[in-house]
This record gives structure tokens, C-alpha cells and sequence, in this order.
């Protein structure tokens, strides 16, 4: 049925907004509201990703692969199927965070990441939350958020999480939620 994403920049409050939306979306007479995310801890391919952003061991070109190739293993396997059915899927991060990450962090460019990911599924509506760098940044070094994992990812810093922002902040169209 339709595909939304909820998509900004780490310690944002994503899952906080996806599980909310879910919450309320299950209010409503749609056959199944799932709950999914990206990249996917329990797969291969989003193990590999993520362990590529834990260690900050590869090119932006290879970790924008390996987002890619989870992408689209989970499009076709998990989020199709559910879709067919006539679920809602919610995903916390979908192609919007390898834009953001790989194309402008990662200098790769939006087309070039846009190119990888064509195959993917696209979201139907996305949500952005926006939060003040300083703020996400203060939350994530305060351990209220994946209490329990040692997850700490190369471009959690502040310097990195504020640049896109600011570089994407005239395109944005959505409210600002702090």
C-alpha cells in the first residue's frame, strides 16, 4: 500500500518519530502497519554497512555499495511483499540517509548514489526530522540512545552532522521539530 519513511540526521529522534507514526497509524483500518529500518541489523548485507560505518574502514563508493546492496535485498524480500499485501511500512532511514551520507558527506554526489539505489524501492512520503546538531549530538554522547550497543559510528561528530544541514537546509520544506 504505501511506503513512509522517516529519514534526519543520527540522534534526531528517528525511531522515537517511527514508532509514534506506527503507533498511530495502527489506529487506522489498514490491513498491517510493519515496522522495518536501514540498514537491517538481522541481514548480512546491513551487518556488513553497518560494521563499514562503525570502522570507518572503506571509500564512500564502498560503503555506498554495501547501503545499496541492503537496500535493495530489503526492498525486494521484505518491503514488496508487505506492500503487496496492502501493509503500510514504516522504515526508519531509506535512500535519503545514503544521499545525504554518501552523496554529500561522502562527495560521491546525489546522482551518482541515486544511480546505485535505482532499483530500490521509494519511499511514498518521507518525514524529515529536523534537530539541531548540538542537541542530537548531546543525546547520543549521553547514553539515552542504543543503551544497549557500543555502536558509534565514524561521522556521529558534530562537524559532520551539521554540515549537510546546512547545505540541505534550503531545500527543506518541512517543519522544524526539536
Amino acid at each position: 500500500m504505501y511506503l513512509i519513511c522517516v529519514e534526519g540526521g543520527d540522534g534526531s529522534g528517528k525511531g522515537e518519530a517511527a514508532r509514534i507514526l506506527g503507533e498511530l497509524l495502527n489506529e487506522f483500518p489498514f490491513p498491517e502497519v510493519v515496522m522495518t529500518h536501514e540498514p537491517r541489523r538481522h541481514s548480512e548485507l546491513g551487518k556488513l554497512a553497518l560494521q563499514s560505518v562503525k570502522l570507518g574502514n572503506k571509500t564512500p563508493l564502498e560503503e555506498a555499495g554495501l547501503f545499496a546492496a541492503d537496500r535493495l535485498d530489503h526492498s525486494h524480500t521484505f518491503i514488496r511483499p508487505h506492500l503487496a499485501s496492502g501493509a503500510v511500512v514504516i522504515s526508519d532511514r531509506n535512500i535519503h540517509s545514503s544521499l545525504i551520507y554518501q552523496g554529500v558527506v561522502g562527495d560521491l554526489g546525489l546522482e551518482k548514489v541515486a544511480s546505485m539505489n535505482a532499483a530500490a524501492m521509494i519511499p511514498d512520503l518521507v518525514f524529515w526530522i529536523d534537530c539541531d546538531p548540538k542537541k542530537a549530538m548531546k543525546r547520543i554522547k549521553s547514553g539515552t540512545l542504543r543503551m544497549t550497543s557500543q555502536k558509534q559510528e565514524y561521522f556521529e561528530t558534530q562537524e559532520i552532522q551539521t554540515s549537510p544541514r546546512r547545505r540541505c537546509g534550503s531545500c527543506r520544506i518541512t517543519e522544524v521539530v526539536e
